[in-house]
């Protein structure tokens, strides 16, 4: 994919793409500035660039993210694309409410500017920072595909905090963990569901969105209502939206590289509103006769078993084979997730040659099955704080 980017041919007849930058921002003073000047050097025309900061009127505090953008406005407004911000203003406490009122603002904005062309939305958290080449590479997707109803999503890298995770090697291992999940085996499903789609085939299991580092067209949001009104992981739920509907879901293979959780507590809070979002599946693909969305009913709801029951399996047979005296059994077990592991970084390195993960973060793969098994503390407390209708914690803020 980025070899066939690399060597476009030059197709600046076409109008280019504009797009419209959402953050949404709550307590993200500490942020929120750096944020503002990595999205201000993408490798793009900066006249087809606007940033949109979705604040909540609820946030309090001697500064708020909303001073903090307009004394960056101020410093900064005679260069770079627009910066503008959006209050939403409500009872409700989620950031798919103050992504909904910044679309709002930028539907107005497309008919009072009278922008012609593609018009691309894009949704960042506060704390990302996306390979500068990502916007040439939608903008040229989209005008090679001449579509109105597309979407995209980056690969993501959750290392970009990785001073504030050394000497801590379980949260270390989770990030790079993380990282490694995304490009192995997230970005191949969305590969995978893509060719479903386009192909009409069957759809084993629907795609998600991250959250961050996603792309929109006004169409495709059109066509599923805008980002979700209730319910958490907004992200998450947009994929399942769109691929109910037959909209694929296209990777950009240039990372948003963000933050990852630095202390244990905050593993599990992520994990839980993760796994929340993956639980909202059922409300968008309900019980039906149609034998593609019953496959897909039983291949999410196989998956999301394993990633709640996997650690408990593992514990239990390594256990009865202690217990059975079964020490080649035991052996095997104890060295297995390891080597998988392993041989999944390689894969990973392998894949992604170009920008490797660096030798500093290669011992802490063998921490990375206790990551994996503590982020499944995450799954099963989400499980049951929804069955017991409890909050399943709003995104992690800082």
């Amino acid at each position: 994919m980025r070899t066939e980017f690399a060597a476009r041919g030059d197709n600046s007849e076409n109008v280019r793409t504009h797009f419209f930058l959402l953050i949404p921002a709550l307590r993200e003073c500490s942020v929120i500035a750096e944020t503002l000047t990595t999205l201000r050097r993408f490798d793009y025309p900066t006249d087809h660039v606007d940033i949109v900061v979705a604040l909540d009127a609820k946030e309090r505090g001697a500064t708020t993210t909303a001073d903090v953008v307009a004394d960056y406005v101020r410093r900064h407004s005679a260069d770079g694309p627009r910066v503008t911000t959006v209050t939403f203003h409500g009872d409700e406490q989620r950031r798919s409410l103050q992504l909904n009122a910044a679309l709002d603002e930028v539907r107005h904005q497309v008919c009072h500017r009278r922008i012609t062309g593609p018009v691309v939305v894009g949704v960042y958290d506060a704390d990302s920072r996306p390979d500068p080449r990502a916007l040439a590479y939608v903008d040229w997707q989209v005008r090679a595909g001449q579509r109105d109803v597309i979407a995209f999503q980056q690969t993501v890298s959750y290392l970009s905090n990785v001073d504030q995770l050394r000497g801590a090697p379980l949260v270390h291992a989770n990030a790079v963990y993380q990282s490694v999940w995304n490009l192995v085996f997230e970005t191949p499903r969305l590969l995978a569901s893509q060719r479903a789609v386009e192909r009409d085939r069957l759809l084993l299991f629907p795609p998600y969105c991250m959250g961050h580092g996603e792309f929109f067209s006004l169409a495709a949001l059109d066509a599923i209502d805008g980002f979700p009104h209730t319910g958490p992981c907004d992200g998450i739920q947009v994929g399942f939206a769109l691929s109910r509907i037959g909209i694929p879901i296209i990777p950009v293979p240039f990372d948003d590289a963000c933050q990852s959780p630095t202390t244990k507590r905050t593993i599990v809070r992520q994990h839980t509103f993760w796994y929340s979002g993956n639980l909202e599946f059922f409300a968008w693909y309900r019980p039906s006769f149609d034998v593609k969305v019953m496959a897909a009913n039983v291949c999410h709801m196989a998956l999301n078993l394993k990633w709640l029951l996997r650690p408990v399996w593992y514990c239990a047979i390594f256990a009865a084979s202690v217990h059975q005296r079964r020490w080649l059994t035991t052996a095997v077990l104890a060295i297995s997730p390891s080597v998988y592991y392993r041989v999944v970084t390689a894969l990973w390195q392998w894949a992604n040659e170009d920008t490797p993960i660096p030798e500093s973060h290669l011992p802490m793969v063998g921490w990375i099955p206790a990551a994996a098994a503590h982020k499944s503390i995450g799954a099963a407390n989400a499980l049951l704080r929804v069955c017991l209708g409890k909050s399943t914690y709003h995104k992690t803020e800082r």
